[in-house]
């Protein structure tokens, strides 16, 4: 499912939504400048964060600002243009619910709870973590508990047939969800490229702060 936009969107133009998509963008115009060079200087695995635990070699400071900066790499077009086109969708009414500030606030945490929910599950994993993902499925979370009966324009491929249809937002989380789930089970054990429990991580850690926004006000 290829989610095209909400139906709450207003009027009024997501600031910092915009402003982090710009960020993404330009973050990739840098790495097709510098190749490879920007994911070695600036690219972490769990490992690094593991023998900095047990040996204490390094920087935390700087492991920290390599995860940050991580968290706006991509791997290619097609892994950049997804992250962003599932931002906009759902980014404008999280900020919008949020305020900017927590917003950015929210955003920027989630992209270290996504790599530390990766890490937990793959300590030993020597592959960089790089990409939006987890971040966004924070917000993806945090949008699910703000608007349950939200319908989402999606694209529905069935078979050769291409639909266009409102799927409520309980539903589209859902599947998206168990998608999530489902490939990160079957990759327990082994090295993966694709950090499926960032994903999962980032998503109950959105549902969980959207929660306590939501009730504590």
């Amino acid at each position: 499912m290829i989610p095209i936009k909400d139906t709450t969107s207003g009027k009024r133009l997501p600031a910092f939504t915009f402003l982090i998509i710009v960020v993404n963008m330009a973050m990739f115009i840098e790495e097709i400048r510098m190749g490879k060079q920007i994911i070695e200087l600036y690219g972490v695995s769990p490992r690094d964060i593991l023998i900095y635990l047990m040996q204490g070699s390094g920087s935390i400071l700087l492991l920290h600002r390599s995860i940050f900066i991580s968290g706006f790499l991509h791997a290619g077009y097609i892994h950049l243009f997804g992250n962003m086109l599932f931002l906009w969708v759902f980014g404008p009414a999280v900020e919008r619910e949020f305020g900017w500030i927590r917003f950015v606030m929210f955003y920027t945490i989630a992209i270290f709870f996504a790599f530390y929910a990766h890490t937990i599950v793959h300590p030993h994993s020597m592959l960089i973590v790089i990409g939006a993902s987890g971040a966004i499925a924070a917000v993806m979370g945090a949008y699910l508990i703000f608007y349950p009966r939200a319908k989402i324009v999606t694209i529905v491929p069935i078979f050769f047939i291409i639909k266009v249809v409102e799927v409520p937002s309980i539903i589209f989380m859902l599947v998206w969800f168990l998608l999530q789930g489902a490939n990160g089970y079957l990759s327990l054990g082994m090295q993966t490229s694709i950090a499926w429990f960032a994903h999962i991580g980032g998503f109950m850690m959105g549902m969980l702060v959207g929660f306590y926004h939501k009730y504590s006000e």
